[in-house]
């Protein structure tokens, strides 16, 4: 069982990031792990960094870092296309799927990841989840446009996107408390008074509560959500993309981590984009890719702990 990373885009910062992150692992961390990749790609990325290295079969040495690989060599679509295409069967068979980051158009048709695993897996309710120190968050839609917002936000939407993310928290072991709802309209509506949109989210907060008996509550006004959380485990859930980004990223900046709930397996990504205008340069980042590729290692060691544990309580 691993984590398995996927390439990204070729020409962005992905490689860069992880390769930097990889210096800083022990090598039971970086045995855990399984770049898929093209030899290509890898060589002009390491180039850059400027430090030594050598290109094996099955590994790439990196100054004092062995880092598993599985190379590639047919292309389907784009490389981090068919990156992902082998990292999400590996997961299917156990294991976690970390994606570096990669572009829209590397989809056949699909906005990104997440679209992607919408259609793939036929899970609509599949709900982009952000982790960073401190804060936890949902959002009930994405890629959604703001004049589609009320017709997309129905009653079976959030009930389902809430679920989905409970359960697979719960299922995962991931440290949850409270998880607090945001209204969609200035003021949670006003009680009717600015839209009767956010009524549904009351009858959804309440329908959650009656048959889950946990800790919800909502609609809270949007722009003061924020001061009603407690504890770093609460979880916020915001409506729409940039009602939550906007907070997320303003506070968090890079350092945080995409986890995609109700996959087959767990799924990771760091909370940023390509940037094209850094590749090759050897100026990125790494500390977003760090946090969360040590996101994504944890929850391989829970996993891997959960299957033992199973074992242990089939056998007494």
């Amino acid at each position: 069982m691993k984590v398995y990373v996927t390439q990204g885009h070729e020409e962005g910062i992905g490689l860069e990031v992880f390769f930097k992150t990889c210096l800083f692992l022990n090598p039971e961390q970086l045995w855990s792990l399984n770049l898929l990749s093209y030899k290509n790609a890898v060589t002009e990325s390491l180039i850059t960094l400027r430090l030594p290295f050598e290109i094996f079969d099955d590994h790439i040495q990196l100054a004092h870092a062995s880092i598993p690989v599985t190379w590639l060599d047919t292309v389907n679509h784009s490389q981090s296309f068919s990156s992902l295409e082998l990292g999400m069967k590996l997961a299917e068979s156990g294991g976690v799927l970390y994606t570096l980051p990669t572009s829209k158009d590397q989809f056949p048709g699909f906005a990104g990841h997440t679209e992607y695993f919408r259609h793939f897996y036929r899970r609509p309710e599949l709900g982009m989840f952000f982790s960073a120190s401190g804060m936890q968050m949902l959002l009930v839609t994405d890629h959604v446009a703001i004049n589609h917002l009320s017709e997309v936000l129905s009653e079976k939407r959030i009930y389902e996107c809430i679920v989905n993310a409970f359960t697979t928290l719960k299922a995962w072991d991931w440290p949850t408390k409270k998880i607090l709802v945001s209204g969609l309209n200035p003021h949670a509506g006003e009680g009717g008074l600015i839209g009767s949109e956010d009524q549904r989210i009351t009858a959804v907060v309440k329908q959650i509560q009656d048959k889950f008996k946990i800790d919800i509550t909502g609609p809270f006004p949007g722009d003061t959500m924020l001061n009603e959380k407690r504890s770093p485990e609460d979880v916020l859930v915001y409506l729409y993309h940039d009602q939550g980004l906007a907070l997320f990223k303003g506070l968090q900046g890079f350092v945080g981590t995409n986890i995609t709930l109700g996959l087959p397996y767990p799924r990771f990504s760091p909370d940023h984009g390509t940037s094209f205008n850094l590749y090759g340069k050897n100026v990125a980042d790494y500390r977003g890719c760090q946090f969360s590729l040590n996101q994504a290692l944890s929850q391989l060691t829970r996993l891997i702990n959960g299957q033992n544990n199973s074992h242990k309580s089939q056998s007494t």
